[in-house]
């Protein structure tokens, strides 16, 4: 247990000095990094032994790669609209309404995706492991979010 807080507080101190160097690491480094983290964190957080952790994450890897290619589907249409209105070509009514449209699905597809893959947890996690998660989540990613936006704001003036 202990070197499970030592890694996490490793990669913690890592995380914070990657945000602190702004432009050295790409965000692809950076994310692999948080996800890094986010693993660590989960599997403190959920108390899970070795069986479950390696079942837990093939099952979440699976999700995040529907996820990411939904996602993908959706930014595909979005950069569909943003062509036709950067090239100054009248749509028609039809067309746009079948790209929002199709968005739409998308995006309830996307949400429909989550609801699936959280309750498939069931056989792999206890409901108050799967009530963990879900609080773990928000919390985790309203904290990188926190950070994010600490170090996107301009320093302030220096007062004299």
């Amino acid at each position: 247990m202990k070197t499970i807080y030592y890694t996490l507080a490793l990669l913690f101190f890592i995380s914070v000095t990657i945000l602190a160097q702004k432009g050295k690491w790409q965000d692809e480094e950076m994310k692999a990094k948080f996800e890094q983290l986010e693993k660590i964190k989960i599997i403190e957080t959920l108390e899970m032994d070795e069986e479950t952790t390696l079942r837990f994450f093939a099952r979440k890897s699976e999700h995040q790669k529907q996820q990411e290619e939904i996602q993908e589907k959706i930014r595909s249409r979005i950069d569909n609209l943003e062509v036709i209105f950067k090239s100054e070509r009248v749509a028609t009514v039809d067309e746009i309404k079948a790209n929002i449209n199709e968005i739409n699905a998308l995006s309830n597809q996307l949400e429909k995706n989550r609801t699936d893959f959280i309750n498939s947890l069931s056989d792999i996690l206890s409901y108050e492991q799967i009530a963990k998660l879900l609080v773990f989540e928000r919390k985790f990613k309203d904290e990188i979010r926190r950070l994010i936006m600490k170090e996107r704001r301009p320093p302030p003036p220096d007062q004299e």
